[in-house]
């Protein structure tokens, strides 16, 4: 049955699910393994077959105890599916050896078919040879999407030659000189992420029509020869020279600690004519000062005098408030700036005490002076903290609301005191019980979070209002609930009379361990 059309397959059960077209029952089903789409071909007639159609496939040998089942499962899944099929995606998790046959078999499988996304994460565990996976890899005309993460192995190994022709995007975690003749074998390249590379020494990414490059933790020295590089990602790489990116329209740059030295080349390098950037993000998060490191980044910033958007760290902004000495004779590199906007970087939760940033005029000046009409906005951890504070309790009074609501439609309403036997009561009062400890709880929570926002915030009043009306709810739910247990109460002590008369006429041993009240713990304060 073919997929893009929106068929709907045939409805055995006429059930809500079943009425949906294939298409949206393929996106709901690329979200678990394959071997769980197997498994609803038990749900009806209506599901049997399935599994032999979905685009997207995902395999992982963690869904099995032992690698020879999965194996097994591997060749009577693709043996059973219907072969006129396309698949556009797989996903592919496994650990153990490349030469193992069903890795050959799942690849071999999904460029047969035309895939066009594939992901493929080696387990830790053991090195890869790139050299050991199917030639189909590296010569896909229907590739488009491709995401590597695995330690590759580059000794003694000999490398294939890439040929994807329609590869737009590729994602690579461990990278190696190994891949290093990629880049320049995939014409169509737009998108290019590496992580974690392996490299020990320089190397070069030169690419005509690259447009998004992203970079993340490493040190590596990389020269990037990029004419069409729109965005530029770097989180945690040092040593970095861009060569050549004339259009570059997007900087986001991360650091997470100053360690660099006075004769290091970092942290980052660009030309000095950049007359299309837009927006730049500098993000450092560290503690600790270091002034050779504050010098470069101002250097850096002395390179993007064409911004319009500027975002910096507030720990940032305290680095340089303490190394006055490099502004106090420079002017204000940026003569475009629209908007210059300071956050912290990270707001600890538990630590309320954080130091307040206070921007020296030196600083603001160089960095407003030569954009007075820009706007300025600068925000401290106490207000990030008020902010994460406010939301967290909105959603918790949204989230309290929402059960007290079901609380009222379903639970209470099922207790009436005098149409069911005392025994029926007992369990749904005990439920009812745990439940209101569980939202008195969230009530107490809110209360804390709303403690530390200060009484100026401008919707303190409404959410306080808003909790003590949340409070009232509980209060009424808990005077039902205790007239319910104090009627359980005095029929259980009816009961107990009962018994003990019964058991006083017949000459029978009275009964030991009788609980004369299930909820006396509970009123008590021992559960």
């Amino acid at each position: 049955m073919d997929s893009g059309h929106g068929e709907i397959i045939e409805n055995a059960e006429g059930d809500r699910l079943s009425n949906l077209p294939d298409d949206l029952i393929y996106r709901i089903l690329s979200y678990i393994s394959i071997k769980h789409v197997v498994q609803t071909s038990a749900l009806s007639s209506r599901w049997r077959y399935i599994w032999t159609s979905v685009p997207h496939l995902n395999f992982s040998t963690t869904d099995f105890r032992r690698l020879p089942r999965f194996s097994k499962f591997v060749t009577r899944l693709l043996s059973g599916r219907n072969n006129q099929s396309e698949v556009s995606s797989v996903n592919f998790t496994f650990r153990g050896k490349v030469s193992q046959e069903f890795v050959q078999r799942i690849l071999d499988y999904a460029f047969s078919h035309n895939v066009q996304q594939l992901n493929i994460t080696c387990l830790p565990g053991r090195l890869y040879c790139l050299a050991e996976f199917p030639h189909s890899l590296f010569s896909s005309q229907s590739l488009k999407h491709f995401t590597f993460t695995g330690r590759i192995q580059t000794w003694n190994a000999t490398v294939p030659t890439w040929a994807l022709p329609n590869l737009t995007t590729l994602n690579l975690t461990y990278y190696s000189d190994t891949w290093d003749g990629l880049f320049s074998n995939c014409a169509n390249l737009k998108n290019l992420t590496l992580k974690s590379s392996t490299i020990l020494n320089c190397f070069g990414i030169s690419h005509p029509g690259l447009s998004s490059l992203t970079l993340e933790d490493d040190k590596v020295r990389v020269n990037v020869v990029t004419p069409q590089l729109k965005s530029l990602t770097i989180k945690n790489w040092r040593g970095i020279h861009l060569i050549s990116a004339p259009n570059l329209s997007s900087l986001h740059y991360t650091d997470h600690y100053c360690s660099y030295k006075d004769n290091d080349d970092g942290p980052l390098q660009l030309p000095s004519d950049l007359p299309h950037l837009e927006k730049v993000d500098i993000i450092i998060t560290s503690d600790h000062d270091n002034k050779a490191y504050t010098h470069k980044i101002v250097r850096l910033l002395q390179q993007l005098r064409y911004v319009k958007f500027l975002t910096l760290s507030l720990e940032l902004v305290k680095f340089f408030s303490s190394s006055v000495e490099l502004f106090s004779h420079q002017t204000s590199p940026f003569v475009n700036l629209k908007s210059l906007k300071i956050y912290p970087s990270y707001v600890s939760p538990y630590d309320q005490a954080q130091q307040k940033v206070t921007m020296s005029t030196e600083v603001k000046d160089y960095l407003l002076g030569g954009s007075p009409g820009a706007t300025f906005t600068m925000v401290s951890h106490e207000e990030i903290r008020v902010v994460k504070n406010v939301t967290s309790a909105r959603n918790l009074m949204r989230k309290l609301q929402d059960q007290l609501k079901e609380n009222i439609e379903t639970n209470t309403s099922h207790i009436e005191l005098d149409k069911a036997p005392v025994e029926s009561h007992v369990k749904a009062a005990r439920e009812q019980l745990d439940d209101m400890k569980r939202k008195v709880s969230m009530v107490q929570r809110i209360s804390t979070l709303l403690t530390d926002v200060p009484t100026s915030y401008r919707d303190k009043d409404k959410l306080q209002a808003r909790l003590y009306g949340l409070c009232i709810h509980i209060d009424t739910i808990m005077k039902h609930l205790d007239t319910i247990v104090k009627h359980v109460n005095d029929q259980m002590e009816i009961e107990c009379d009962n018994k003990v008369h019964e058991a006083a006429t017949s000459s029978q041993p009275l009964l030991t361990g009788l609980e004369l009240s299930p909820f006396a713990a509970y009123w008590d304060g021992e559960v």
